[in-house]
């Protein structure tokens, strides 16, 4: 939808320039000035329509989230539990993985690029890659107490791609930020859990029944 309204928007620019400068070829006054109000006409429509799309863009480049995964949880023992992860490509569900994890909480990280402002205006999302999962312990004696329990999501390499880019981001224009993000839940079996990306990190919500 909003490709339309900044192909017209588009459109309807061309036209009004080339209505508003044909009208100096004209002869009559009359018809000069006929043709610069519809020229002008055109540019009003046309720069409206292209505004309200960088604004929806805008908007929804800066406040919509995308699902990135689905868990599953199951108590295999106290305080010990199975995870199912299954990641979303496209609206596409791919093969789960599964993970025995320690705690009564999990979490998940990963590395995030945060692209200039302007690139993000324009549509350009922030780019994003789920790197590990790993259990938690809701109490903090526990947590100590017990080593953790991580699986990562990603092959090694991609550890070394976000630590150069992190290192290289204070000299790339194009990129406002790399940074590392996380967010951990509650174990909670019989109950979907949606891993979703915002333009600033990880979140984590129910699946909602539609």
């Amino acid at each position: 939808m909003l490709g339309w309204v900044g192909a017209v928007g588009g459109l309807l620019l061309t036209a009004g320039l080339w209505v508003g400068f044909g009208a100096f070829r004209d002869v009559g006054l009359l018809v000069k000035l006929r043709r610069l109000v519809v020229g002008v006409g055109f540019l009003a429509v046309g720069s409206l329509c292209l505004a309200l799309t960088i604004a929806l863009r805008a908007f929804e480049a800066f406040a919509t989230s995308r699902e990135v995964a689905e868990v599953r949880c199951q108590w295999v023992g106290p305080k010990e539990f199975e995870l199912s992860y299954t990641a979303i490509r496209g609206d596409e569900p791919q093969v789960p993985k599964t993970f025995r994890l320690r705690g009564d909480q999990w979490s998940v990280s990963g590395g995030i690029i945060k692209w200039h402002p302007v690139l993000t205006v324009l549509g350009l999302k922030s780019y994003h890659r789920p790197m590990r999962i790993s259990g938690e312990f809701s109490n903090l004696v526990q947590q100590r107490t017990h080593f953790p329990s991580v699986y990562p999501l990603q092959p090694e390499f991609f550890d070394q791609f976000w630590e150069g880019f992190y290192w290289a981001e204070r000299h790339l224009p194009f990129v406002e930020a790399v940074y590392g993000s996380s967010a951990y839940a509650y174990a909670e079996p019989g109950v979907t859990q949606e891993i979703c990306v915002t333009p600033s990190g990880y979140l984590i919500k129910h699946k909602k029944r539609l």
